[in-house]
């Protein structure tokens, strides 16, 4: 069968066999699939550069007859993100954006946009490092992306009682991810109560773009509170928590103890 390449970010590698890897591979011009790439653990001509995690590159595939497993002929590395590794908290979000991105985006479906916001952080995590601030608006852009976007500034089920240009400790909402996230008291069936500061924090972010993420300092109420609700945004869609996010909660609670 015929080959094809492709722009690509390495989102999961596992071992298999003594030499093989098994790839989960975002492309830009092919969206999420998995390849068996053949001797890549010994191989360096063809893979070269490695597949680690997030690692950008082109990618050569060939489709298998009778199977949803691709084989990766080739990796070229543009772009190791070599930063990531040499440091925890880079490489804490960066797997956890990969994680989400392997999640939520569906099998074989094309999303160029998407390719491009990832390989944004990627690079903005590289050069910058970590910040809560990012990966929240990163999410926000992420869900955005793909539909997912939760009702922020007015209620997802009536579209009313906004708060734009109004005093926001006048309306009250409640954040309900199972209807499309805040709704009006009005509409309420359930959920639970989501502050306007943590709703005014959300509307901002998600205005600011992945360059100037960085320069974004939160209060951590405010962080906290907009990181859960997004959580369980992400969770609606996934059903169930990241690996990922087990990991960052454990480095978080660590750094606020003073240990590395």
């Amino acid at each position: 069968m015929a080959s094809f390449s492709t722009p690509a970010i390495v989102l999961r590698a596992v071992n298999t066999g003594e030499a093989d890897r098994v790839v989960t591979l975002f492309g830009r011009d092919s969206g999420r699939l998995s390849a068996l790439a053949r001797g890549a653990r010994k191989s360096q001509k063809r893979f070269a550069g490695g597949l680690g995690l997030c690692a950008a590159g082109v990618a050569t595939l060939r489709e298998r007859a009778n199977s949803e497993l691709l084989t990766l002929e080739g990796f070229d590395a543009t772009a190791g993100h070599a930063a990531l590794g040499a440091d925890v908290g880079r490489m804490a979000h960066a797997a956890y954006a990969a994680e989400l991105v392997g999640k939520l985006c569906a099998p074989r479906q094309v999303e160029p946009a998407i390719y491009d916001w990832l390989l944004e952080l990627l690079t903005h995590l590289e050069l910058e490092g970590a910040s809560a601030e990012r990966l929240r608006v990163f999410e926000l852009g992420l869900l955005g992306g793909l539909g997912f976007g939760p009702a922020i500034a007015a209620c997802a089920v009536c579209a009313g009682a906004s708060y734009v240009g109004r005093d926001a400790s006048t309306v009250a909402f409640r954040w309900d991810p199972d209807r499309g996230g805040a709704v009006c008291v009005a509409c309420a069936r359930g959920g639970r109560p989501i502050t306007a500061a943590a709703r005014a924090a959300l509307l901002h972010l998600k205005a600011v773009p992945l360059r100037a993420a960085a320069r974004e300092s939160l209060p951590p109420d405010a962080n906290r509170d907009c990181r859960e609700a997004l959580a369980e945004i992400i969770n609606h869609h996934i059903g169930g928590p990241l690996k990922s996010v087990e990991f960052i909660a454990k480095l978080s609670a660590a750094n606020s103890a003073g240990r590395p």
